[in-house]
């Protein structure tokens, strides 16, 4: 019942037209009854007090990325799979800031930890570089990564606002 209580009718749009994930009051409100109640019955048969805090998944945005992620590889004829091995040859951590970068840019809310598990990376601090170094190199005109970001360049929209 709780389930179908939540299930959104509209969904809410950023001004590029991607997918908000933002819950409604009443929405909130459900799940908030829901852990009160259940924090009560766990006092009252376990005799536990509990805090329960509730955790939004973001199962929906992380599928979303790793759709743009593998589209973006379909651009270069490889495998996201090839992309996030840890190796450095064959221009894959150009690959990968460009992959950061568009995912960054396209959901600004998601965690650079989740970009990094999704490409193999260890750590959001490397993704985080990575971004600075990529935009860095997009700005010097660099070869390297205007070979890769051309393919891919319609997935920056708003980089290329900016630069008009």
């Amino acid at each position: 019942m709780t389930q179908m209580l939540l299930q959104r009718k509209a969904i809410r749009t950023y001004k590029n037209g991607h997918a908000m994930n933002v819950h409604t009051r009443r929405e909130l409100s459900i799940v908030s009854h829901v852990i009160t109640r259940a924090q009560h019955e766990i006092q009252e048969q376990a005799g536990i007090d509990v805090i329960l805090i509730p955790r939004y998944s973001n199962k929906m945005v992380e599928d979303e990325v790793k759709q743009l992620f593998e589209a973006m590889c379909d651009c270069w004829n490889v495998q996201l799979s090839w992309v996030s091995d840890k190796s450095r040859a064959n221009d894959r951590p150009t690959m990968r800031k460009l992959l950061w970068m568009a995912g960054k840019k396209r959901f600004p809310h998601i965690s650079y930890s989740l970009l990094a598990n999704l490409t193999g990376a260890t750590d959001h601090a490397g993704v985080i570089k990575g971004i600075r170094s990529g935009y860095n190199w997009l700005n010097v005109q660099d070869e390297k990564i205007l070979k890769y970001y051309e393919p891919v360049k319609n997935y920056f929209e708003e980089f290329q606002e900016e630069q008009a």
